[in-house]
């Protein structure tokens, strides 16, 4: 996703940054999907690997948020509309 909003920086590309939405609301379900995992029956790790995991999640959701307000910002000096 960084990746992609490096690109849209670039190139001020509006209908990308419009997909990048898309692929954030992608990683918001990924990571409900993860707490689930570990707090299911099926996670026999531990505590702390749990811990470990839920905050791995946790930073790759907020660098896809990051990613999405770059994208944003783009929008908005592109069309000078908020989005």
């Amino acid at each position: 996703m960084i990746d992609s909003a490096s690109r849209i920086v670039a190139n001020r590309d509006v209908a990308k940054a419009a997909q990048l939405e898309s692929e954030d609301d992608e990683m918001d379900l990924l990571r409900k999907d993860l707490f689930r995992s570990l707090l299911g029956d099926s996670w026999d790790h531990g505590i702390e690997p749990a811990v470990d995991v839920a905050l791995l999640g946790r930073y790759y959701e907020r660098i896809g948020d990051h990613a999405v307000s770059m994208a944003r910002r783009v929008v908005f000096l592109v069309t000078g509309q908020i989005s």
